[in-house]
Parts: structure tokens; C-alpha cells; sequence
């Protein structure tokens, strides 16, 4: 019974209750407010969701007010300071400034003259170096709000209308400083995602106000490692086409692949303003560093630019009153010094008809009535010209590839004869004398020192790059001797590395020579085989880290990689 007794007395609880809360909201209607989360975090209820987006954009303004009020004053102080030199120190700053306008009257300009005035009637001399950099600092993390026509709430805020008998509203200003502690408001952009190609690197993301900026930068890196003339040319179709000898441009693109969307960006990111800034990040990167060094006598751009472990493209980027790897430098002259750091990859597809010389082949004949070592020139020997047609891929002013398409021989080279006193192939290679490793008609894509690299990364480059002679094409023994190694360069996984297939060839003499990216050897050849000068070894190709098919040619003076040597000084 007293069971049955709690039931009742807590229905009957129940229904009062009810009853009271029926009674006191008869007549009243439910208030309509917005709940704002952010992040599925609920933030406060408020009476306005306009009210708060205008805040926002009342905040807004009131920053770039400051903004533009404290750059007006930086700008004053950076106009006295650069005019404030020997001046009387008895002066008052307003004495000064008047002084200034009158003394510098022909030298000063319209906005100069505006910056001094703005000095002396708002006696901006009163501010301190402490204020003054609070000012700096910021206009450099809020200039952004320069650029912006509207400000919107911070990526992930949800606004929602309820209806609620609940009074409980906090006020807009509240409900801001609440937000902005947690998350940055946002402005209308756009976010391009650079897609990387290269395994193991990060894709790249970029900010900018509108598309234009974007593609007006690209722009601006194509005219980097792109002749201007050339690539205005190519873009109007209009040029000249090849009659005899010349190239021109098929194709120019970004490597990776772009995407864009139109986002909110929150303001705290790195937004892009001006295509100058985003070229100038798609080329040297985040850590730009520069230097300035002396020309000395005997310098040339190429010995600077492996002095200080830069490519000669590299060189030829920051000093560009220079063209090419041949130009003179003056001594006592100043040229930069810096690395590129690209974050696309320019890839130029042309086609090229060159008359290359091609040069003579030497030829040794043994004669068993001669003394042993004793060299007789029995025809001296001379040049020729080939006129060659090739396809060429340039990757940030590189050369990739070289795909040859034709070739006609103008002049024929005359070999050079040399009759040596011996009975057999000395094992022993001249030190004076060193055969082309290739057939004629090739092309240097790359040369000893340091180089930009294909993927941006700046790497120190061991030998030469001989391309344009066709995958497949004979490779010669540069000199006599023995064939140390014969090797095949594979990862884990299976995948050509490094050199690929290479041999090295031990000249007897203190000198080594290395031919990497091979398709395959000779079959005449092993490893301890003797070969001599101009021997087909093996067989041009692409294994291990090439972009297309070339020959990788080394000269060391020891067996080791720390021993390579510039290969052209043996042919000059």
C-alpha cells in the first residue's frame, strides 16, 4: 500500500508541474535565435546571425584602418630616417624636417614630400622603437585585410536557428572573442594544389586572392628558363620555320598537374597577392639566400659556379646580363650567387637542325718492326660536319632528352693514324691522347660540376652527359686497358639505381674511366678483358637515374667516385 501511495503522490507531482509550466508560457511565443557552433563545438546562442556576420566585417574594417594608418606612419619614420643624415642634433624633429624639404627640394619626390608633412603635423617623432614595432609587426600579420572587400567567419562555424523559451544569449562581441581565439576568420580565394611527381614529395598547396595571380606567376617562370623572344614567338605562332639550320618551339607545359577550387581562407595562412611574390616562391622557394662575390682573373662562369656548388644555370638565372656558359667575366666585377629551389617543372618540347662538328677518330696501327713505345703520326687528322635534326625535352632549362631524327654528313672527318712500335695491345692507355666515347652527332645535355637538377633539387653532377647519339648506339672504350667492373645497379624491388648498367675500365696509367646508363655490354668483353681505344664496349640506354636515353661518361684519377675529374680537360 505505501508503494502504491509514492506512485500516485509522484503522478500527481507530475501533473502540477506540467500544469505550472503550461500556465506560465500560455500567450508566449518561442524566441527564434542561432545557435553557433564551431567545429560541432556549440559556442553560445545568439539573437542575430547577420548581426555577427557583420561584426566580423565591422572588425575587419576597423584593421585595415590600422593598417593603412600605421603603414602611413612607417612610411613617414622610413623618409625622415633616410633624409636624417649630418643633421644639426640641436635641432627640434620639426626644425629638421623643414630643413629637409628646403634643402632637398630638387631631390625629393611628390610622395616623399607627403611623408615628411605627415611626420611633422602628426608628430610621428613621439613614438618609440617599442611602439614602432608593435606597428610593423602588425601591419606585416594583417596586411592582408588590405585586400579583402569582405570577411567571413572562420572555416567550420555552423549557424543554426532554433526556437527556445531559453534567454540564455551571450552578445556578438562575446561570442567573437570566444571564436577568434580558437580559429581565424576567412576571405574568398582560391586554393591551388600542385600534384608532385616525384615519389617521396609532398604535394604543394597555394593561396591566392584570384586565378590570375596564379597563372600570371607560371608565366613569369616560363619566362626564366624560356628565351622571351622564343616563347612570345611560339605562344603567337610566329616562328620562323627551319631552312638550314635553327630550332623551334612544339610544346611548353608545367609537369606536375594543377587543380584549384574556390575556398575561405583563413587569413593566418600565406596568401598570395601579387604574382611577383607567388614567382618568386614557385622559383627560389622559402629560404631565398643570396650572395654577391669578386670576379678574379682567370674566373669564368663555369669555374664560379662549381666554386661556390651552383649549376651554370643556376649563374646564368641571377646575373642575367649574361647569356650563356661562354661569356667573359670582367675582374673586379660583382655577380650573385644563389641556389633555385622550383616547385614546378617547366618542360620545354623543341626541335632543333644543328651542324655539329664531329670529331676525328684516331686510329692506332701496330707494327712489330718498330720498337716498342715509339708513335709515328702517319696522317694528321681533320674534323668533319654532320647537319643533325633532333627532338629535345628541356626540364627547367635542363635538357632531359634527346630522341635524334635525322642526320646528313657534310663533310666527312679523316681519322688521325698513329703507327705504335709493338707486338701486341699495350694494357697501358696514353695519358695524352683519349678517344670520344660515342658516335658523332651527339649532344652535351649535361656537364661536369653542379647542376639544377631535373627535380629541383641542386646536385653535384660526376661526369658528362652525351645524348642525341640514339638508345642502342655503340659506346667505345676512351682508352686502352682493363675492364675492372661490368655492373648491373638494382633497388629491392627490383628497379634500376644509380648508374644502371656501367663499366669501368682501369687505364694502367693512374686514370679510370666510367660509363653508366648502359642498355647492355658487348658480348666480346668481360670482366679483365683488354680493350683498346675506340672498342665497342657496350651499348647507349637509359638504366638507373636518367630521363632519357645518353651515356654517362667519367674520368677519375683513382678508382673511386670522390676521384672524378672534368672529362673535357682531356679532349681541349
Amino acid at each position: 500500500m505505501k508503494k502504491i501511495g509514492v506512485y500516485i503522490f509522484v503522478i500527481v507531482l507530475s501533473f502540477v508541474v506540467f500544469l505550472l509550466g503550461f500556465k506560465q508560457n500560455i500567450g508566449r511565443q518561442p524566441n527564434t535565435y542561432y545557435q553557433v557552433y564551431l567545429d560541432d563545438e556549440l559556442m553560445g546562442m545568439i539573437e542575430s546571425k547577420e548581426e555577427l556576420e557583420d561584426y566580423i566585417n565591422t572588425q575587419a574594417e576597423s584593421i585595415r584602418d590600422n593598417v593603412k594608418q600605421y603603414k602611413q606612419i612607417l612610411d613617414s619614420i622610413d623618409t625622415y630616417n633616410k633624409y636624417n643624415i649630418n643633421y644639426d642634433s640641436s635641432l627640434s624633429n620639426i626644425e629638421k624636417v623643414n630643413d629637409m624639404l628646403s634643402s632637398n627640394k630638387g631631390k625629393l619626390s611628390d610622395l616623399d614630400k607627403e611623408n615628411l608633412n605627415y611626420y611633422k603635423d602628426k608628430e610621428v617623432y613621439n613614438y618609440n622603437n617599442k611602439s614602432i614595432q608593435e606597428m610593423r609587426d602588425y601591419v606585416e600579420s594583417n596586411s592582408i585585410y588590405e585586400y579583402a572587400d569582405e570577411v567571413y567567419t572562420p572555416n567550420g562555424i555552423k549557424i543554426k536557428k532554433v526556437y527556445t523559451y531559453d534567454d540564455n544569449v551571450v552578445k556578438v562581441e562575446e561570442i567573437y572573442k570566444d571564436i577568434i581565439a580558437k580559429k581565424s576568420c576567412t576571405i574568398a580565394g582560391y586554393l591551388f594544389t600542385i600534384k608532385s611527381k616525384t615519389e617521396g614529395k609532398d604535394d604543394i598547396e597555394v593561396y591566392t586572392l584570384d586565378r590570375k595571380i596564379f597563372s600570371d606567376a607560371i608565366e613569369n617562370v616560363i619566362n626564366i628558363f624560356v628565351d622571351n623572344e622564343d616563347y612570345e614567338a611560339y605562344k603567337n605562332d610566329t616562328q620562323d620555320e627551319i631552312t638550314t639550320t635553327g630550332s623551334v618551339i612544339e610544346n611548353v607545359y608545367v609537369e606536375e598537374d594543377i587543380t584549384y577550387k574556390a575556398i575561405n581562407i583563413p587569413v593566418e595562412e600565406t596568401i598570395y597577392t601579387s604574382s611577383t611574390d607567388l614567382s618568386a616562391y614557385l622559383l627560389y622557394g622559402d629560404n631565398f639566400e643570396e650572395k654577391t662575390v669578386k670576379v678574379k682573373s682567370g674566373d669564368s662562369i663555369e669555374s664560379i659556379a662549381f666554386n661556390n656548388e651552383i649549376s651554370v644555370q643556376e649563374f646564368l638565372i641571377f646575373n642575367p646580363v649574361y647569356t650563356s656558359r661562354d661569356n667573359l667575366l670582367v675582374p673586379d666585377t660583382d655577380v650573385t650567387i644563389s641556389k633555385v629551389d622550383p616547385k614546378i617543372q617547366i618542360v620545354v618540347e623543341s626541335y632543333e637542325v644543328v651542324d655539329k662538328e664531329t670529331n676525328y677518330s684516331t686510329v692506332e696501327k701496330y707494327d712489330e718492326s718498330l720498337s716498342q713505345g715509339s708513335v709515328i703520326v702517319t696522317q694528321e687528322g681533320e674534323n668533319g660536319i654532320e647537319r643533325v635534326s633532333q627532338n629535345v625535352k628541356s626540364i627547367n632549362g635542363e635538357i632531359a632528352y634527346v630522341d635524334p631524327a635525322g642526320k646528313e654528313t657534310l663533310k666527312s672527318s679523316t681519322p688521325r693514324i698513329l703507327t705504335i712500335g709493338t707486338k701486341y695491345i699495350p694494357t697501358v692507355g696514353s695519358t695524352s691522347s683519349w678517344g670520344w666515347p660515342t658516335d658523332p652527332g651527339y649532344t652535351l645535355s649535361s656537364y661536369y660540376g653542379y647542376r639544377l637538377a631535373v627535380f629541383g633539387e641542386g646536385n653535384f653532377h660526376s661526369g658528362l652527359d652525351i645524348a642525341g647519339t640514339g638508345y642502342g648506339s655503340p659506346v667505345y672504350a676512351a682508352n686502352n686497358g682493363t675492364i675492372e667492373e661490368m655492373k648491373v645497379l638494382r633497388d629491392k624491388n627490383g628497379n634500376y639505381t644509380n648508374y644502371g648498367i656501367y663499366i669501368l675500365i682501369n687505364h694502367n696509367n693512374g686514370y679510370y674511366s666510367l660509363y653508366g646508363h648502359l642498355s647492355g655490354f658487348d658480348k666480346n668483353i668481360s670482366v679483365g678483358s683488354t680493350v683498346s681505344r675506340g672498342q665497342r664496349i657496350g651499348y647507349v640506354g637509359s638504366t638507373g637515374w636518367a630521363t632519357g636515353p645518353h651515356l654517362h661518361f667519367e674520368i677519375r684519377n683513382c678508382a673511386k667516385y670522390s676521384c672524378t675529374t672534368n672529362p673535357l680537360n682531356y679532349y681541349r
